[in-house]
């Protein structure tokens, strides 16, 4: 029958699980501790802040944990590289919004002279129809023969 464990090798268990679950809910970006929301790094003061146990403890009872940080540190984590994609896509959105202002302000450019083309182009046709008009009556056959008027013969 194997030996039952000690109040202090319970408690030690209970400790690590709940570092570990601590431990994975941060490298995995999703913390359960209202100071971590906002965003953190993995520390040992962050780890403990999620566990809810010591720094002390850590340091002294659960070293393989401490082992397991550190190197998950060193690893860009997820939330890391999501927080400097978002930052990239933010930079990149901005981009796009002063490209579209610009656009915006060309067409409207455009579209003003495009008016103003129509416009000029609608006065140089009245203007054609008329000199047309006074060239017709000028080139219009003119008789020969006096008007007559009542005082003269027929």
């Amino acid at each position: 029958m194997p030996a039952k464990a000690s109040p202090y090798e319970k408690r030690r268990q209970n400790s690590a699980t709940r570092l570990r679950q601590a431990l994975d809910r941060l490298i995995d970006g999703h913390p359960t501790h209202a100071a971590h929301q906002r965003g953190y790094r993995l520390t040992v003061a962050a780890l403990a802040r999620e566990s809810g146990i010591g720094r002390n403890a850590i340091y002294t009872n659960h070293r393989e944990l401490l082992d397991a940080l550190i190197a998950a540190a060193a690893i860009p984590s997820s939330a890391a590289a999501k927080q400097d994609q978002l930052a990239e896509l933010q930079t990149t959105i901005a981009a796009m919004k002063q490209a579209e202002r610009q656009q915006i302000t060309e067409n409207g450019q455009l579209l003003a002279r495009a008016r103003a083309a129509e416009a000029e182009a609608d006065r140089l046709r009245r203007h054609n129809a008329r000199l047309i008009a006074e060239r017709d009556t000028a080139l219009r056959a003119v008789s020969l023969v006096p008007w007559q008027t009542e005082d003269s013969p027929s």
